[in-house]
């Protein structure tokens, strides 16, 4: 039935103005959080490659044959180079990091990195929310023949 005005009873044109705006504003809402997800976990892994790596250099560093490892001097400022270094490979996230070398021995250089990954997406969580990075690099000790 058509009344004056032009427009049926049964124009859904009409009737159906704006209702998508709420499932896109929902749809938008899960693609930005999944996108936030993704690029959180992106840091970290990043975070935890850079960590690896910087870690690996500094017992290096201390474990080589340029480092008199009989002198306990010696390798104790190794150790102090070898941590300037580790930190300077991190930049600023570097400053934050804790460095253990207590599980050295004479015939290894054990180098233990402990640092909280650098996060955005869920700090507001708490300091749980983030897991711990602790990794520990072993290299055995160069010897001279």
């Amino acid at each position: 039935m058509i009344d004056n005005s032009g427009i049926g009873d049964d124009d859904s044109e009409a009737r159906d103005c704006g209702s998508g705006l709420v499932g896109t504003i929902g749809g938008l809402l899960v693609f930005l959080a999944l996108m936030l997800f993704a690029v959180q976990s992106l840091i970290g892994v990043y975070a935890r490659s850079m960590v690896t790596d910087a870690a690996y250099e500094g017992a290096r560093l201390v474990a080589g044959a340029r480092v008199d490892q009989g002198d306990s001097a010696a390798r104790r400022s190794a150790q102090r180079d070898a941590e300037l270094e580790v930190r300077s490979l991190l930049g600023e996230f570097g400053e934050t990091i804790a460095l253990d070398w207590s599980e050295t021995t004479p015939e290894t250089v054990a180098l233990t990195v402990k640092a909280r990954p650098p996060g955005f997406a869920f700090a507001s969580l708490g300091p749980g929310a983030l897991s711990l990075i602790e990794k520990t690099v072993r290299v055995r000790v160069e010897q001279m023949q």
